[in-house]
């Protein structure tokens, strides 16, 4: 779910590392994934940039989700392959995302709930602030 290239100190195990020589698919130095999509219907372009948390899972029938949540938006948007990859808006529900009427398994919940958790600093410029009294 890391959406920045990643450095681990130490030499990388070989089911990692980069192929040597001619590559058609090879991906760019300053890539860190490059996924495939799994569903019948026609990804969405998603673009990285900064100030954007990009989350990605896969559960265990092949089914995508992708998290996206911009710094300063009280919302984040889940695409789902499962479901034509139509972008579906979770809000706040006291501290819980709310997806709405999407049925998510107990695994797919998890990964939005981490993801949620893990944007919530994002969003603090997004929520309406108490005032003190």
């Amino acid at each position: 779910m890391v959406a920045a290239r990643l450095r681990v100190g130490g030499p990388t195990p070989a089911r990692f590392r980069r192929p040597v020589g001619h590559c058609l698919h090879c991906m760019h130095e300053d890539e860190l994934m490059r996924l495939t999509n799994h569903h019948a219907s026609a990804a969405p372009a998603i673009e990285e940039r900064p100030g954007r948390y990009l989350g990605y899972f896969e559960n265990k029938f092949g089914e995508q989700l992708v998290f996206v949540h911009d710094d300063g938006e009280p919302d984040a948007t889940l695409f789902l392959g499962d479901v034509d990859w139509e972008p579906r808006r979770v809000t706040d529900a006291g501290g819980l995302p709310d997806a709405g009427d999407l049925i998510l398994n107990d695994e797919e919940w998890a990964f939005v709930i981490a993801c949620w958790t893990a944007t919530a600093w994002r969003c603090e410029d997004a929520r309406p602030r108490r005032s003190a009294a």
